[in-house]
């Protein structure tokens, strides 16, 4: 969703407001693999993102009258899954004693190339790093870095000031460099 401008919200937020079921339509396609994205970062189940997504698209056409063109159609599609995702893992909680899995971890890749199965490692283990991060600080990381909002953006998915959120990505950067030069300097020494 990185590469949709803010013009193309407002004119999807205007033919939402007017019922127009060819522009949700369109708003539906162009979104929807950003948003499964961030759905399934959350609830770590691809079903139950599809679910989490359903249920924003159904409650966004339930309120296309009131949506604000004014105010940025993106940060309220991100806002409503990420809420949603939320309460599905509250649900999911309460269903089940078991613990969250923590890992994203990424299929691993056949090649036989060692810069391949290395540069795999890496991407696997820096995965599971940010997975190990603090909720909010992984969510605002993962809004920014993974799905392109802005820090105003994630600010009101995340009910946060735009300098919270700001502190939040600079912490998880700092993490994931000392973490990296880490793991870097543990292999020189093997």
């Amino acid at each position: 969703m990185r590469s949709l401008s803010d013009d193309q919200f407002v004119e999807w937020s205007h033919g939402i407001r007017r019922s127009d079921r060819s522009i949700f339509a369109e708003l539906f396609e162009a979104t929807y693999d950003g948003l499964f994205g961030f759905a399934r970062s959350i609830v770590r189940d691809p079903q139950a993102a599809h679910d989490v997504l359903q249920d924003a698209y159904m409650k966004l056409w339930q309120i296309r009258e009131s949506v604000d063109p004014n105010r940025s159609l993106k940060a309220l599609l991100y806002q409503m899954v990420r809420n949603y995702s939320l309460n599905h893992e509250r649900q999911r909680r309460t269903r089940s004693s078991e613990s969250i899995d923590d890992s994203l971890t990424e299929p691993a890749a056949s090649g036989d190339i060692e810069g391949e199965v290395d540069t795999i490692a890496l991407s696997q283990r820096i995965h599971t790093w940010i997975a190990s991060m603090p909720e909010r600080r992984r969510e605002a990381f993962v809004l920014s870095r993974f799905e392109g909002l802005s820090h105003d953006e994630i600010a009101r998915v995340m009910n946060l000031t735009p300098r919270t959120v700001n502190n939040h990505i600079v912490l998880a950067l700092q993490d994931l460099r000392s973490r990296q030069q880490a793991f870097e300097a543990e292999s020189v020494r093997s």
